[in-house]
């Protein structure tokens, strides 16, 4: 048995509503066959592009199939969710789901398919914890400063997030609801244009999730002002968290996982699942994440744990978008 062959093996022993018969008792030994498409709804060099990629990396190691990231930017996701809907459900093309997926009808109108009905789980791969940050040069350099400028020229800041509906946009939402002030929302196609604004000064402030910001704030190319997270960032320990800024309900982190077609045979989803349980516990990769700011999940990591999490996604998040008003947009 080679490395990857073990730690597939491993992996399936782990989870423990996966076992190792239902991966294995009746399924077609030969699959993978050929290379798997693992479809991203972001553009490239972005949070979740670097996710996939490094996924990707690691799945086709223990795999022993190459797995080719697609990427099919657009309506925060959905249209790439949208066309992994349409595709034969034989496990070789792949969705990287995100929180958007899961409200798409209260986003985005014209969106020929029902997340809920057209996909199915087969694990999360990964949470983020998120920031609150700044240009280089701006005077907000806290929490407490944001609100105050805020209070102080109502409507007129700007606040960037990585598109509409994104975890951003609910953050930036989630703030204005719980302080009182008013932002003007600005959202883009990706967090590399948001950031590039950020630094240029064009927008004031920035919500987003820290793989995709880590890098700037490592340099200083802009300010963290606040680590969404339970806990202070290790690579910014002066840094408080957002409650302990005061802030009691943007307490929200990211997150990506894996979805395949309706009709996707048992078997191969738990084969799926055990592939990306495996390449979750390898060292290169964890210490990829930590570097990245990405978080590993705990196990035990099936389709169920993925589908509950789903589940309480809408229910958290509809009825804020209804206080905001906010209606659904055309896709772009």
């Amino acid at each position: 048995m080679d490395f990857g062959k073990r730690e597939l093996a491993a992996a399936m022993l782990l989870g423990s509503a996966v076992p190792l018969a239902a991966a294995s008792a009746g399924a077609e030994p030969t699959y993978p066959q050929r290379p798997i498409t693992l479809v991203v709804g972001y553009p490239v060099g972005g949070a979740t592009d670097t996710l996939a990629r490094l996924l990707g990396q690691h799945m086709a190691e223990v795999f022993g199939q190459r797995v080719i990231i697609e990427n099919r930017a657009g309506a925060a996701s959905n249209i790439a969710a949208q066309s992994v809907a349409r595709t034969p459900p034989d496990g070789y093309t792949l969705f990287l789901s995100s929180r958007p997926n899961t409200l798409h009808k209260t986003l985005y109108a014209g969106l020929d398919y029902d997340f809920a009905k057209d996909l199915v789980p087969v694990a999360l791969v990964a949470t983020m914890p998120t920031v609150i940050i700044t240009g280089p040069d701006s005077s907000i350099s806290s929490v407490s400063d944001l609100i105050s400028m805020a209070k102080n020229y109502p409507g007129t800041l700007t606040c960037a997030s990585s598109g509409f509906g994104t975890t951003g946009h609910l953050l930036c939402e989630l703030f204005q609801e719980e302080t009182g002030v008013s932002l003007e929302h600005i959202p883009y196609k990706g967090s590399a244009p948001a950031l590039n604004d950020l630094m240029a000064g064009r927008v004031d402030v920035q919500f987003d999730a820290l793989p995709a910001t880590i890098g700037q704030i490592r340099a200083g190319s802009v300010r963290l002002i606040s680590a969404i997270s339970r806990r202070r960032l290790a690579i910014a320990k002066d840094v408080p968290t957002a409650r302990e800024s005061g802030l009691t309900s943007v307490d929200i982190e990211d997150w990506a996982g894996i979805m395949v077609p309706t009709g996707t045979p048992p078997n191969v989803i738990a084969r799926l699942n055990a592939c990306l349980n495996a390449a979750l516990m390898r060292p290169e990769l964890q210490n990829a994440f930590i570097d990245r700011g990405y978080v590993a999940p705990v196990a035990p990591n099936t389709p169920e744990t993925f589908r509950t999490l789903i589940g309480q996604e809408n229910a958290r998040w509809a009825p804020l978008l209804q206080r905001r008003t906010l209606k659904p947009v055309s896709q772009p």
